[in-house]
């Protein structure tokens, strides 16, 4: 029987349902925050030691997508996108309520479902729902995974995530890419499928040739659509689905471990691995989605043994 988790804390506030997480060890403003990002165009910063809002960020025009704070602790930025729009606040501000971005890029033509930055805060990827890419790695509604070459924006090596011998269940839930995840050390690249399995790619590098890619499959962990993806090392993989299911993953041995998020979760959009404790063998974790009433984001933090 699948094991129910409760909540170790529940972050309650958005009046929409909360679709992006991120999480910061250490920064300008304080240790273990926490991002959300919801339909209801706010932005909070969750302080987890107080378990109060440390800083709200209003003024958006549409729901916020996705964060991501400045890859140096010492940089006191955060980037939030908007509908077409990535804005950029100075965390500094000592204001509680932040409204007024430092800057504001827009280069893309639809909604941008993810951003990411790179360590020297450089450069800025992007990923939209027209397809226009910015990005090393990128999935989407063609069940394919494409390597980029950035500094040519074009592709170099594409992945199709169908498997030789379609199943009845990949025929009737195509393996569509919902969701993406790379490992802290580069070395795995996952994608969450429509299929109800999760991809794991290691490319090989320059140094090697193209038929030594390494491949493997996660099965049989959900039911429906992998819609969550959070490395919790570079050895173990979180994943989630919009029914609440979660699934610990060893990347060794393929062995899984299956949850259910309680009752508070109508809908699950987004985990975030927050801290793994070698020491007592506890895993904790952000889950973000909708409440069970439709009528508000459900923010819970959850542990389980690693």
């Amino acid at each position: 029987m699948m094991e129910v988790l409760e909540p170790l804390i529940e972050l309650k506030g958005h009046k929409g349902s909360i679709i992006s997480l991120e999480y910061s060890e250490s920064s300008v403003i304080g240790d273990h925050l926490l991002a959300s990002g919801s339909e209801d165009n706010t932005c909070r910063i969750w302080d987890l030691k107080s378990t109060r809002v440390a800083k709200g960020i209003k003024g958006f025009s549409e729901p916020v997508t996705s964060i991501k704070f400045a890859q140096k602790s010492s940089l006191p930025l955060i980037y939030i996108a908007s509908g077409t729009k990535v804005h950029t606040f100075d965390l500094r501000n000592e204001s509680v309520m932040l409204t007024e971005p430092i800057q504001t890029y827009e280069f893309s033509k639809d909604e941008i479902n993810q951003i990411d930055v790179n360590e020297n805060n450089k450069f800025m990827a992007t990923a939209d729902d027209e397809g226009v890419v910015n990005v090393i790695w990128s999935g989407g509604m063609d069940s394919k995974v494409y390597e980029w070459d950035f500094s040519r924006g074009l592709p170099t090596n594409i992945y199709d995530m169908s498997n030789k011998e379609p199943s009845a269940k990949q025929m009737f839930n195509p393996p569509f890419v919902y969701n993406m995840a790379v490992s802290s050390d580069g070395e795995w690249i996952a994608a969450g499928l429509g299929d109800t399995s999760i991809q794991l790619l290691s490319p090989p590098n320059k140094k090697q040739k193209k038929s030594e890619l390494q491949e493997k499959r996660l099965e049989d962990g959900h039911n429906t659509l992998v819609n969550c993806l959070s490395f919790v090392s570079t050895t173990h993989l979180l994943s989630g689905s919009a029914n609440g299911q979660v699934a610990l993953w060893d990347l060794n041995t393929l062995e899984k471990r299956a949850f259910k998020t309680n009752d508070s979760f109508g809908r699950l959009n987004s985990l975030c691995v927050l801290e793994s404790d070698n020491k007592d063998a506890m895993l904790q974790f952000a889950a973000a989605g909708t409440s069970q009433s439709n009528q508000s984001g459900a923010l819970s933090i959850f542990t389980i043994k690693a």
